[in-house]
C-alpha cells in the first residue's frame, strides 16, 4: 500500500501530424527542457526508433512488459518483509546481537534508497534492457551470496548487492511505462505495479515465516532467485536501445523540476506515501496486539488490500479515458481517506470483519491513484525518463521513511491502540491534503485525446 489544475502542464501533447511522420524523428526536447547532451558535446543528436518498438501504440505486445513490471515491483517490494520475517531465525542461528540483526534491512534499504538517483541517468544512457538485465543478475548474485553466507559480514555483502541492483531495476521497470506501453495502457501499468506491492507487502511477512518455519530461513534468498530468472528472460525481449549521454545528475533533475506538473506529481506521491506506508507497516504490529494472532496471520487483513487492488486494476485505464487522470486521482485518494477513517472508527473493537471492509476500501482507492505515476513520466523529455522514474522512487522511499516515523512517533506517544487510532486520523488527513494538491496539479485532459510528449 504504498504512489488537476487548470492551466497546469498535460500529461501529453497531442500531435497534428500522423505517427509515421515523425516515429523516426529525434524527440524535440521542449522549451524548458535544455540542451540535449548530444548538442553540448557536439554530437549528432540521437535517433528515436520506431513508435511500434519504443511501445507507443504500435504493434509490440504489451503482456510480457506488464509481467516484467509486476515482477520487478513484486520482488524490489517482497525483498524488505521476506527478511525480516526471517530476521530471528537468522540470528539464532548466526549467534547476532540485536544491531547486527538490524543489517539485514539496513544493508538492502541504505544503498537501494542512496542509489535511485544516481541511477536514473545511466539508465537514461545505457537502455531499459541493459540495465534490467544486468541489475536482475547482480540481485540474483546478492541473493545466492546471502544464502549460503555463514558469517554475518558475508550475509550483508549479500543484501548490499540486492540493494544496489534494485536501485537500478526499480526505476528501469517504472521507465517502461512510458518507454514500452502504449498511452492507453499506461494507467493499467501503473495500476499493475502498486498491486505487485500490495501483494508483496502482504505476503512477505507469510513467506518469510513459513519459509523459515518449515525449510530453513536461507530459503528466504534462494525463493528469489525464480522471479530474477524472469526478468532476465522478460527483460530480453525488448528492444536493444541506447540513448543519448545523459547530462549530469544534478542538472538532469534541475531541468525536470522546472516543470510544474513533475513537481506537483512528487509532492502527491510524497504525501500519498506519508499517509499510507506507516499505516501498513504497524498495521500487523497493532493486529497481533490487539487480535492476539501470531506474527503470520497478523498480517493476513493486509491481504484486503491486495485483493481490492487486483479487483479495481482492470477499472482504472476505462476511468481515465472516461474522467481523465486529474478525476481518477482525486477520487482514489479520496477513497483511501476514507478508507482510513473508517479504519480509525474501528478504534479498539477487535472485530476482523469491519477492519478488512476499511482496508478493501483503501486498496480499492489506491488503484486509482496509478495515474499519478503515469502522468509524471510522460511530461518529461524522453530522454531523461529514467531520471524522473529515479526521482519517483526516490520520493517513494523517503514518504515511506517518514510515514513510518509518523505513526511510530504518534503510537509510541500513548497507549498503542489508541495511538494507532490516531496516526489513522492524521494519515486520512494528509491523503487528503494530496487529494486536494491532485486537483490543481494533475491535467483534466483524458487519455483519448493525448499522445506522446516533446
Amino acid at each position: 500500500m504504498i504512489a488537476t489544475a487548470i492551466g497546469a502542464v498535460p500529461c501529453a501533447r497531442h500531435r497534428s501530424e500522423p505517427p509515421s511522420a515523425w516515429s523516426s524523428r529525434r524527440l524535440p526536447a521542449g522549451p524548458d527542457s535544455g540542451p540535449s547532451s548530444s548538442e553540448e558535446h557536439g554530437r549528432s543528436p540521437a535517433v528515436v526508433p520506431p513508435a511500434r518498438e519504443r511501445g507507443s501504440g504500435g504493434e509490440r505486445s504489451t503482456g510480457p512488459v506488464l509481467v516484467l513490471i509486476a515482477v520487478v515491483a513484486f520482488l524490489a517490494a517482497v525483498d524488505s518483509t521476506i527478511v525480516a520475517a526471517a530476521a530471528g531465525s537468522v540470528a539464532a542461528e548466526l549467534h547476532l546481537g540485536v544491531g547486527q540483526v538490524s543489517w539485514l534491512g539496513l544493508g538492502y534499504v541504505l544503498p537501494y534508497a542512496a542509489l535511485l538517483l544516481p541511477a536514473g541517468p545511466m539508465i537514461d544512457r545505457l537502455g531499459e534492457r541493459a540495465v534490467l538485465r544486468w541489475g536482475s543478475a547482480l540481485f540474483g548474485a546478492g541473493s545466492w551470496l546471502a544464502g549460503f553466507a555463514s558469517t554475518w559480514s558475508l550475509l550483508i555483502a549479500g543484501r548490499v548487492l540486492q540493494g544496489v541492483a534494485a536501485a537500478a531495476v526499480v526505476p528501469a521497470a517504472l521507465m517502461l511505462l512510458r518507454t514500452a506501453l502504449p498511452p492507453a495502457r499506461r494507467a493499467s501499468g501503473a495500476a499493475i505495479w502498486l498491486v505487485a506491492l500490495a501483494g508483496a507487502l502482504a505476503a512477505g511477512p507469510v513467506l518469510g515465516g513459513a519459509l523459515s518455519e518449515y525449510l530453513h530461513w536461507r530459503w528466504v534468498f534462494w525463493s528469489v532467485l525464480p522471479f530474477v530468472l524472469i526478468i532476465m528472460l522478460l527483460a530480453g525481449t525488448l528492444p536493444a536501445r541506447l540513448g543519448e549521454v545523459a547530462p549530469r545528475l544534478g542538472g538532469s533533475v534541475r531541468v525536470l523540476l522546472r516543470r510544474r506538473g513533475l513537481r506537483g506529481g512528487l509532492l502527491v506521491q510524497l504525501l500519498w506515501g506519508v499517509g499510507v506506508t506507516g499505516v501498513a507497516f504497524f498495521t500487523p504490529v497493532v493486529h497481533q496486539e490487539l487480535l492476539r494472532t501470531g506474527p503470520s496471520a497478523a498480517a493476513l487483513p493486509l491481504l484486503a488490500v491486495a485483493i481490492a487492488l487486483i479487483v479495481a486494476t482492470p477499472l482504472v485505464g476505462r476511468a481515465v479515458v472516461v474522467m481523465g487522470a486529474a478525476a481518477v486521482v482525486v477520487c482514489g485518494l479520496g477513497l483511501v481517506a476514507a478508507g482510513l477513517v473508517a479504519l480509525a472508527a474501528v478504534g479498539d473493537v477487535p472485530a476482523l470483519g469491519l477492519r478488512l471492509a476499511a482496508l478493501a476500501v483503501i486498496g480499492f482507492g489506491s488503484a486509482f491513484t496509478a495515474p499519478l505515476t503515469t502522468c509524471a513520466l510522460e511530461i518529461v523529455p524522453e530522454r531523461l525518463t529514467g531520471t524522473a522514474a529515479g526521482m519517483l522512487a526516490a520520493s517513494r522511499e523517503l514518504s515511506g521513511a517518514l510515514g513510518v516515523a509518523l505513526v511510530g512517533a504518534l503510537m509510541a506517544s500513548g497507549p498503542m491502540v489508541a495511538g494507532y487510532a490516531d496516526a489513522l486520523v492524521v494519515a486520512a488527513a494528509v491523503t487528503a491534503v494530496a487529494a486536494l494538491l491532485a486537483a490543481r496539479v494533475l491535467p483534466r485532459r483524458r487519455t483519448s485525446e493525448l499522445s506522446l510528449v516533446d
